[in-house]
């Protein structure tokens, strides 16, 4: 089932994304995280009251079903979502049922709107401390799972209309956007101009319009395209770097899809920058300031997984080629110095995945502290991220 909100009413709807929660481990005296799918149906009240259904799971067949009461206010935009009590729970037998309290920022980029922030919770029954952590939903058009009431019953929201195209068939629609992720190119499941000549020019001497109904022809095709990439070097898997065997390198990156080694940077092979960073535009997202020398940075999809691929440079040298975004993360590690204390990350995106624009979570970890940064990118904007070693300074005392 599918909705379309109107103006008059930007929260009431469905959001869907991920919260992170944070546990203190006293064996290991780290903080250790989990991460739950997190969806919340709102029902926006003429007062700015909030009402609604929260679902927190990891499958769709294993969940926590909430009602919920909140508050937006319009001039700050800020909403707070407090859970009031479990509707339906199926999970293990020794899950403990807890009930969150959301306190969430409102965002509109472009066709994206975002709700971001943080979280406590507490058990339902003994009122116990359940964790904190962060919140990230974005509105979405449907539900994974049944949509609350007021959704079909509410004037403002609409319905689809029975005179709209209809959908292409599903398998040759998951075949399109198959072989358009393989190529490289946005992933919009519809088989046009652009996406023909990408083949073209990947495979001169085929037909620009194959079937997309047969599935061997189309895995064909995709293994071809994948061969080609391997021979010209485009195509990297993840490989695990060692830190205490490799401290001389200065950049580790953890690239998809091929059986090599990382590439280390050492000093840069060419002068020439590459075309994406001149042609689009490289907006300033933030800078940051660490104080260990050696940074891991993981890439994660920022929501709905979507298919959304990204390329990052570093200084102008590529660490991550066409790495597709997931609740799995993409890997990169920097080793900085005094030398060259400053770092210039660059994320690109390849495509738009299937809910545009690009976006993704980009968690900066260095010794004890860890950032979060929310980054958006699409087909003319890049997203840049400074950071820089900033080492403490110790005094030496007199006695």
């Amino acid at each position: 089932m599918n909705f379309q909100l109107l103006p008059a009413q930007k929260l009431t709807g469905i959001w869907r994304g991920y919260f992170i929660q944070k546990n203190y481990n006293p064996f290991s005296g780290q903080f250790v995280e989990d991460r739950y799918k997190y969806e919340v149906q709102i029902n926006e009240l003429p007062n700015k009251a909030l009402e609604g259904v929260t679902y927190s799971y990891k499958t769709t067949v294993f969940y926590g079903k909430a009602a919920f009461r909140g508050l937006y206010t319009p001039a700050t935009k800020n909403l707070v979502i407090k859970e009031t009590k479990m509707l339906e729970i199926k999970a293990g037998d020794y899950s403990v049922p807890c009930l969150m309290t959301c306190y969430l920022d409102y965002s509109k980029e472009g066709k994206l709107q975002t709700l971001s922030g943080t979280y406590s919770s507490m058990g339902e029954k003994d009122k116990t401390d359940c964790g904190s952590g962060m919140v990230y939903l974005e509105k979405v058009p449907e539900s994974d799972f049944e949509p609350a009431p007021f959704l079909k019953q509410n004037p403002l929201v609409e319905k689809n209309k029975p005179d709209s195209p209809p959908a292409i068939a599903s398998s040759e629609h998951v075949n399109i956007k198959k072989l358009q992720q393989a190529l490289g190119i946005t992933v919009d499941g519809n088989w046009g101009p652009k996406s023909k000549a990408a083949l073209l020019k990947k495979i001169p001497d085929v037909n620009p319009a194959p079937d997309f109904n047969n599935n061997q022809q189309i895995n064909a095709l995709i293994q071809e395209i994948q061969q080609k990439n391997t021979i010209s070097g485009n195509n990297t898997k993840p490989a695990t770097p060692n830190l205490q065997q490799n401290k001389q390198r200065e950049t580790t990156p953890v690239l998809p899809d091929t059986a090599q080694k990382p590439v280390v940077k050492t000093t840069p092979q060419s002068s020439v920058i590459p075309p994406e960073l001149t042609e689009r535009k490289n907006k300033m997202v933030k800078e940051i300031f660490v104080a260990a020398p050696d940074v891991k940075i993981d890439f994660y999809d920022n929501g709905v997984i979507d298919n959304d691929t990204i390329t990052v440079y570093d200084d102008h040298q590529l660490v991550v080629n066409s790495g597709r975004l997931s609740e799995k993360p993409i890997t990169v590690y920097l080793h900085l110095s005094k030398e060259n204390p400053t770092h210039e990350i660059i994320t690109v995106a390849n495509n738009l995945g299937d809910v545009p624009p690009n976006t993704a979570l980009m968690v900066v970890t260095a010794g004890n502290e860890r950032h979060e940064i929310f980054i958006t990118s699409d087909e003319g904007t890049n997203a840049k991220v400074l950071i820089t070693y900033r080492p403490k300074t110790i005094r030496a005392e007199k006695y």
